[in-house]
Order: structure tokens, then C-alpha cells, then sequence
């Protein structure tokens, strides 16, 4: 009986301690120690239950396998822990991130003609940075800003992604883009890079592509 109370009371604490931390359950070190909880409240509840089992019936099996029980939850729950973890460490891409929708996304922002050399990896289990190459249609260079500028707004509003790096190359015969009024507007190549912010730093002359 003393057993039974002990774990019903360290049970309502671990759960008080639950409904806190699922508030903020997007952070990956939260919901490790969420996890941590959730085996604790499972470990108490197998408390009780084998306490009154045993109590009533005298059955002392029901211990190990209610033990072996939580053992697989906890495991299970640690294996999506790591595999997250792991892929943020090689900076792979986050598993909620549909690159067919970004780029349909892209693709149908006004004189955006196509895109390319689409990157996208995790920074954190909340922050995604991106990087892209957009073709665009023959407007001025004022105007290649303002679609980078709709592009950034797009994929933060749809997709989260709040670290973007998009270069704008024309699609003009020449690889023009014409200038506003009054300067000067002859044939060469353009190119606009603009980012949204540093997604991480880089060693100088460093040529590996974002993963």
C-alpha cells in the first residue's frame, strides 16, 4: 500500500511536469526531456498497477513484463530522439520540408521562370536555411529584388524556412537585366544574391555546397 501511494504521488508531479513541457515540445532538447517524463509517469503508473495486481492476486509476473513494456516505449521514443538528432549534426533536410512544394512555390511567384541548385538543410530542430537559384524573366534590377524580397516572405509564411540565400539570374538572350531609367542598359552577365540571413558561418574560399 505504502509503495502504491508513493508512486500515485510521484506520478502527479511527473505529470504537472508533462503538461509544462509539451507547451514546448519543438525544441529536440525539450522533447528529450520529455521523453525522460513520459518514461518516469509510464514507470510509476507500472508502479501502481503491479502493486494492486500483486496485492489482489499475488501474481508477480506482472512486474517484469510491465517493466519490459516501458522499456520498448522508452526505446522506441530515444530511437526518433537520435535519428533526429543525427541528422541534425550532418545537417541533413528536415523531414517536414516538401522540395516539390517549395519549388512550385517558387515557381509560381510572378516573373520567376524556373529554379535550381535547391538546398535546403536543418539548422536546428526549428531553424531551416535555404539557398536556390531563380531564373527570371527580362525587369529591372529593382524589380529582381522585389521578387526576392515576395520569395523570402513565401517560403517563411508556408514553409518556416527563416534563413534564405536566393540568386537571381536572368533569362534574358544576352543575361541582361535592364536598369532603371537613366543608367546605362548593354548586354552582360547579372547576377543577384540576396540573404535573408547568415545561415551559418563559412571558412573563406570554402567551396562545399550546402547539404
Amino acid at each position: 500500500g505504502l509503495v502504491v501511494a508513493a508512486a500515485l504521488a510521484g506520478m502527479a508531479i511527473n505529470v504537472f511536469v508533462l503538461l509544462i513541457l509539451r507547451r514546448h515540445s519543438e525544441s529536440l532538447n525539450l522533447r528529450a526531456a520529455l521523453l525522460h517524463v513520459v518514461g518516469d509517469v509510464a514507470a510509476s503508473g507500472a508502479v501502481v498497477i503491479a502493486g494492486a495486481v500483486i496485492l489482489l492476486t499475488g501474481w508477480l509476473y506482472i512486474d517484469p513484463l510491465l517493466s519490459l513494456g516501458i522499456g520498448v516505449l522508452i526505446a522506441f521514443g530515444a530511437w526518433r530522439i537520435v535519428r533526429e538528432a543525427v541528422n541534425l549534426l550532418m545537417e541533413g533536410a528536415p523531414a517536414d520540408i516538401d522540395l516539390a512544394a517549395v519549388t512550385g512555390e517558387i515557381t509560381g511567384t510572378e516573373h520567376v521562370e524556373s529554379v535550381h541548385d535547391l538546398h535546403v538543410w536543418a539548422l536546428s530542430s526549428d531553424e531551416t536555411a535555404f539557398s536556390c537559384h531563380v531564373v527570371i524573366d527580362d525587369v529591372s534590377l529593382g524589380d529582381a529584388e522585389h521578387v526576392i524580397r515576395e520569395l523570402e516572405g513565401r517560403l517563411c509564411d508556408r514553409f518556416a524556412i527563416g534563413h534564405t540565400t536566393i540568386q537571381v539570374e536572368s533569362c534574358h538572350p544576352c543575361g541582361e537585366i535592364h536598369h532603371g531609367a537613366g543608367e546605362h542598359n548593354h548586354p552582360h552577365s547579372h547576377v543577384v544574391a540576396i540573404s535573408s540571413a547568415a545561415a551559418r558561418p563559412r571558412a573563406e574560399g570554402s567551396s562545399a555546397p550546402p547539404r
